[in-house]
């Protein structure tokens, strides 16, 4: 009963949207690119920790960004200009999120350890 009714609420927001080349359509690829690339870096980080997490985040976000746009293309819902400009704009989100997250939210670290208990630590490199 509790999916029926959400079914119902929801419905009226399942329409086709219309998109274009505006500013407002760009920033929201370039957000959605940030938030994908900070999930699959944080999700990289937990599963694959052998892996550098924020190429793995970026790379997996500007994919399917650039796979979601090219299928569109395909379909002739956009022209080719529209589908790289909208490519572009996912991948430099991607880009800003992994780089945010792999440095500023996921960079302190905090994890137990079996045999001395809890790790706390920063890591900190410098070049000479």
């Amino acid at each position: 009963m509790k999916y029926v009714l959400f079914l119902a609420l929801c419905l009226p927001f399942m329409t086709m949207a219309k998109g274009n080349s505006s500013f407002n359509s760009e920033i929201s690829h370039v957000a959605g690119g940030a938030v994908m690339a900070g999930a699959v870096v944080a999700l990289s980080d937990h599963y694959w920790p052998q892996y550098n997490r924020a190429w793995v985040g970026f790379g997996v976000s500007a994919l399917i960004g650039t796979l979601a746009e090219l299928n569109q293309y395909s379909r002739n819902e956009n022209s080719i200009e529209e589908a790289l400009l909208d490519a572009t704009s996912h991948a430099l989100g991607s880009a800003i999120g992994a780089y945010l997250t792999d440095q500023y939210i996921l960079s302190p670290v905090i994890k137990p350890d079996i045999k001395q208990g809890t790790f706390v630590g920063v890591q900190a490199s410098f070049r000479f």
